[in-house]
């Protein structure tokens, strides 16, 4: 017999399992949203388990630039949602790249006008440009949500690269890129995160893994100048939404941002009639100067957007998120490519980057999302009833305006509009609060009522509201001002934006200071854990903005993806850290 040890088993063959490792090399190819978002959360997660990733991602475009030189052809806006979700990730969007913060909806249609407001009345939807501005834009004064993060990803140590893809193929079984000035670059994992206006898709349907692009429609979307006093005086902090019964037009919203306000029109076959139609509305001349017409050199385009998932959207070492994937249907497209780009990077790092791998995995979240733009279909196809019915529109406004008069009933209708606008809530959500009985009771009674004079408000007027600076997001508080008061129910957590707080725990009538906190801390976390009432006060140091952030709107990101909750967690234990050393020190002393 022999002395000698057998040493360790064999490695399996690379088949049976593909990971990363120390050291792997990962290309992304697309530095819009999707990637950008993926490449932060790669680096994310491989830090927590210690491992040291290269990441290039390949974008041709100067998102810093105006016109299409930086554009992304988008309406540009960061739904209440995922500003939320992105602030409990660590990614605040800081005032010099939100142009206006989003505190109202206007609603507006043939039988009356109505405006829709939060019950928090807070600014917490963005309205951004993704690149530089639009073409002939004079003075650029915001930066651009797209480069702010892809600096993000920079930050995390991607190396960007300002070049064309011009192919794809394998070598030994590993992705590999080629680039238009001619370098060739192997990967342990290629990700494609293109929009569905670049000739890019098909590189990876060449690729002859069994990947199909999305189905795709068309969209129109026009930049306005308007300055920022006209727009502050015409459209205020409110998104304007039109449900005209215009042939062809489904769809239609005037986004008020810095000094330019975004025309999105959604329909079949939309052309200079459709356009000139939606112009000559009423409905749509009131919201501008008496003297205004629309301009003819404005900066506009027609892109696809996603109706439909694409077709087998990974392989061994490769993975497609963000439009290139599935998208969310006509709302939060970057919330759609928040979702899959996390999912995608949580299934490389503690997964693996095999074909199984994504499939289960990955998949799962591409189809929770295909199904619920399915169901989003029938809420779009209500809406286009709607729109179409004079006795069904008198009835809907009815009812909201009947809700935002009196703060007595339950918003049902308000919050079905508001996050069928927004796209705060999965499509799922919103069909199942239409269906409730009492919110089609009231629809049925208003819509029976509904030859009584309807309900009107004016399109011209000023926020009801002074919720601070333009671009500012959150609420602001002043010295003197409560924001959590101990001993009172919670039902959020909130973030600060900008300023100071005091945390203050009351006791025998006296005040114990506990803590001062600052820009990009947060308070008020526990409860979203536990039941119990608040523990402490917390009050402003001078003026201070935050962030609420809802309970249940956390809690329910948390049962789809627990890894949410990892960056509070790991606070909430450094602060318990931080209690047991001041306790340890008054022991000492």
């Amino acid at each position: 017999m022999s002395s000698t040890s057998p040493g360790p088993p064999p490695l399996p063959p690379e088949k049976d399992g593909l990971f990363l490792d120390n050291g792997s090399r990962v290309a992304v190819i697309g530095g819009g949203p999707a990637g950008s978002l993926f490449t932060y959360f790669l680096f994310e997660m491989a830090d927590r388990i210690g491992m040291e990733l290269a990441v290039d991602i390949y974008e041709p475009r100067d998102f810093t630039k105006p016109g299409p030189q930086g554009c992304n052809m988008c309406g540009g806006i960061i739904s209440e949602s995922l500003v939320q979700l992105l602030a409990t990730e660590g990614i605040n969007l800081p005032s010099s790249v939100v142009q206006r913060g989003i505190d109202s909806y206007v609603l507006h249609m043939d039988v009356g006008t109505v405006r829709i407001e939060p019950t928090r009345r807070e600014k917490r939807i963005a309205a951004v440009h993704r690149g530089g501005g639009p073409r002939g834009i004079v003075e650029s004064r915001w930066d651009s949500f797209d480069a702010h993060l892809l600096e993000l990803a920079k930050g995390r140590g991607a190396q960007v690269h300002h070049e064309r893809v011009e192919g794809i193929d394998r070598n030994g079984g590993k992705p590999r890129v080629t680039t238009t000035k001619g370098t060739s670059t192997g990967y342990d994992l290629l990700v494609g995160a293109v929009g569905v206006n670049t000739g890019a898709l098909k590189l990876f349907e060449e690729m002859g893994a069994g990947y199909r692009g999305p189905g795709t429609t068309k969209t129109y979307i026009c930049e306005l100048f308007l300055g920022e006093r006209t727009i502050k005086t015409y459209f205020g902090n409110a998104m304007h939404m039109f449900l005209l019964n215009l042939p062809r037009l489904e769809f239609a919203a005037l986004i008020p941002k810095g000094d330019y306000v975004t025309l999105v029109m959604l329909g079949t076959g939309i052309d200079k009639s459709l356009v000139d139609a939606f112009f000559s509305a009423p409905e749509v001349l009131r919201c501008f100067p008496a003297d205004w017409s629309p301009p003819a050199d404005s900066c506009r385009c027609s892109p696809a957007i996603n109706i439909s998932a694409a077709v087998k959207p990974f392989a061994d070492r490769m993975v497609l998120i963000g439009d290139s994937g599935v998208s969310r249907l006509y709302k939060d497209g970057i919330g759609g490519a928040y979702r899959t780009a996390k999912a995608a990077a949580r299934t490389a790092v503690f997964d693996g980057v095999a074909e199984d791998d994504f499939r289960k995995g990955y998949l799962p979240v591409c189809r929770a999302l295909s199904m619920d733009n399915g169901i989003g279909k029938v809420v779009f196809g209500i809406t286009t009833l709607i729109q179409k019915t004079t006795i069904l529109r008198k009835g809907l406004l009815r009812m909201t305006a009947a809700e935002q008069e009196s703060r007595k009933w339950h918003p049902r209708m308000s919050d079905v509009l508001w996050d069928t606008f927004t796209g705060s809530a999965p499509y799922k959500d919103v069909f199942l609060r239409a269906l409730h009985p009492v919110f089609l009771g009231r629809l049925l009674y208003e819509t029976l009522m509904g030859a009584l004079p309807a309900r009107r408000e004016g399109g011209k007027k000023e926020d009801k509201v002074p919720f601070g600076k333009t671009g500012e997001l959150g609420k602001i508080y002043n010295s003197g001002e409560i924001i959590v008061r101990q001993g009172d129910t919670g039902d959020c957590m909130y973030f600060i934006q900008s300023g100071k707080v005091e945390v203050i725990r009351e006791s025998n009538g006296k005040e114990v200071k506990l803590a001062e906190l600052e820009h990009g801390e947060f308070f008020g976390e526990m409860a979203l854990f536990e039941k119990g009432v608040r523990s402490a006060t917390v009050r402003p140091l001078g003026e201070v903005r935050v962030l609420s952030v809802d309970k249940r709107l956390f809690l329910r990101k948390i049962h789809e993806d627990p890894a949410l909750a990892f960056r509070i967690m790991q606070k909430m234990s450094l602060r318990i850290r931080d209690l047991d050393k001041e306790l340890g020190n008054l022991r000492s002393a």
